[in-house]
């Protein structure tokens, strides 16, 4: 259908290349939009040769962007054709050595913003427009805005269009070289095959799943832990201050208290000096502040 709606507006010449899109009826503007459609639908085949699928995208994608031009849209940079069997004389810029051209690749993020931004408020503009038109009462102010938004919005999507369609040509490039032997495909990496586990309570239970499943390293908790220790994941028994440590061995921990005690009280005998000035400092403190005493903002 737009294929037989493109041929009727040539044949009925309803654009001249010297008129500009404020002289154009409104009611001829939705046709500017038939090429970028066309290059939609193309772009949707999933059969067939796609390196023809992706020019044919392309050229109606330019001839759109060259129309917007023509008739004065805007100052838009029209994108060349990029051909899947033609390669280009000058090397890609990714293969070119030295260092990466900041102020080009700072250049290219703000003009992506910028169009992400424009084709958002577009689209916000359209939707609002939408509302408002009314197929009954025909008000030919807003549907011209309306036309115009629209094929302002389809600029950017042209434009980001042929881009994607610019790296699916280095893909189907880069496929038809593997296929003819040009260019050896990088080997695929082996990632270590994961191996579970199940931890059981005791050597028991471990015989018992071992049974079951002998397919899978079963390890106790004691072995699972040895396993960890060795492997440099847990530090060694006895090492660790962890609350599952003093709960194990509470004897050790009343220990090392005593011995605390102990050192604390051997410091007071010497009459080491650190001590008692932070004692001093310690009673100094308590008396020049009351119990309770502190921040108390905002505390009703």
């Amino acid at each position: 259908m737009l294929e037989d709606a493109t041929r009727l507006v040539s044949i009925q010449d309803l654009f001249a290349r010297n008129e500009n899109y404020k002289e154009i009826p409104t009611e001829h503007l939705k046709y500017f939009l038939l090429p970028v459609l066309l290059g939609d639908l193309n772009a949707r085949l999933s059969g067939g040769d796609r390196d023809s699928v992706v020019e044919t995208c392309q050229i109606y994608y330019i001839d759109f962007l060259n129309r917007m031009v023509d008739y004065e849209f805007g100052e838009l940079k029209i994108p060349r054709l990029k051909e899947v069997k033609k390669e280009e004389q000058d090397p890609p810029t990714s293969s070119r050595h030295g260092p990466p051209d900041m102020a080009a690749m700072n250049a290219e993020r703000e003009t992506k913003m910028r169009r992400f931004r424009e084709k958002k408020e577009l689209e916000s503009e359209i939707k609002t427009l939408k509302n408002l038109v009314n197929p009954g009462t025909r008000d030919e102010d807003l549907e011209r805005k309306l036309y115009i938004k629209m094929i302002k919005k389809f600029v950017h999507v042209a434009q980001e269009e042929i881009m994607s369609l610019h790296m699916e040509v280095d893909v189907l490039r880069h496929m038809a070289a593997v296929k003819a032997g040009t260019v050896v495909p990088e080997p695929v990496k082996k990632s270590r095959p994961f191996q579970p586990i199940i931890i059981t309570k005791d050597k028991i239970q471990k015989e018992v799943y071992g049974m079951g499943y002998p397919s899978l390293p079963v390890l106790s908790v004691d072995e699972f832990y040895d396993q960890r220790v060795a492997e440099g994941w847990f530090p060694p028994a006895g090492h660790g201050s962890s609350l599952m440590d003093k709960a194990v061995n509470p004897e050790e921990e009343a220990r090392q208290e005593d011995e605390h005690l102990r050192g604390e009280d051997d410091k007071e005998d010497r009459d080491d000096q650190e001590a008692l000035e932070k004692k001093r400092g310690f009673d100094e403190w308590k008396d020049e502040h009351r119990r309770g005493e502190g921040n108390r903002h905002n505390m009703g």
